[in-house]
């Protein structure tokens, strides 16, 4: 192949979505209970995937699989090259009786990611006010912000949010669009959530949830009437 070719191939390569994270044919019981019905999904990177349906339906079952902190019954969950996974739910995740600082600092240790990313962090969040408390000492809305300070910190390819704006404010769910916009590194980010009308405009895809399998899918690169096409047939069913 001559030069020039191999350069064209290289940049319609470039442009093409890459698969961070594939699920394949998921299924799981709790009991007698089956919350996900041979399930498959991939998630791409440069996404934001919002994670609709009943509470039930599956979401957080699926999100825990990806992250690799539950088993399936069956099937198989496979990463792209170099996937990190960064997991956020109510668990807090961080140790109590260390400052937001000791705590960001402990994390950042063990990712390996460049000291700097604190600071960074810190400011980001709105943090650096209680940098130097105890985490036990902040409110659920100031833990919620420091615990998704931790996952963003280090950079993981692959970001999954369960619930995460159920302790913010307005002006700690615009710190998260931020976050979930920025463009200085691609990932894929699935946000499982309720609150979609603090977070559909970050929307890149939205996924459907019902009984353990998808109900609806807006696609990869939708357009935005797409993407509220989705999510208005969602409501309206949820009426």
């Amino acid at each position: 192949m001559r030069d020039q070719e191999r350069s064209v191939v290289r940049e319609v390569d470039r442009h093409e979505p890459v698969a961070m994270i594939t699920a394949c044919d998921l299924s799981k019981s709790f009991g007698a209970v089956r919350v996900l019905r041979r399930l498959s999904l991939s998630f791409q990177d440069g996404e934001v995937v919002l994670l609709l349906g009943a509470n039930g339906a599956g979401k957080s079952t699926l999100l825990r699989i990806i992250a690799g902190l539950s088993r399936p019954d069956s099937g198989s969950v496979c990463g792209g090259a170099h996937s990190s996974v960064g997991f956020f739910s109510h668990h807090l995740s961080m140790y109590a009786r260390l400052t937001v600082r000791e705590n960001l600092d402990l994390f950042c240790r063990v990712a390996g990611s460049d000291q700097a990313e604190l600071a960074r962090a810190l400011e980001l969040w709105d943090l650096t006010d209680c940098a130097a408390k105890q985490v036990h000492e902040l409110s659920k809305g100031t833990q919620a912000r420091a615990s998704l300070a931790r996952v963003f910190m280090t950079r993981p390819s692959v970001v999954l949010l369960d619930e995460p704006t159920s302790n913010l404010d307005n002006k700690s769910v615009d710190i998260l669009g931020r976050a979930l916009r920025e463009p200085s590194q691609r990932r894929c980010v699935v946000v499982a959530t309720h609150d979609i009308h603090r977070l559909r405009d970050v929307a890149t895809r939205v996924v459907v949830l019902e009984r353990g399998v998808v109900a609806a899918d807006s696609g990869l690169s939708a357009a935005r009437p797409q993407i509220s096409a989705v999510i208005d047939q969602y409501l309206e069913s949820n009426r």
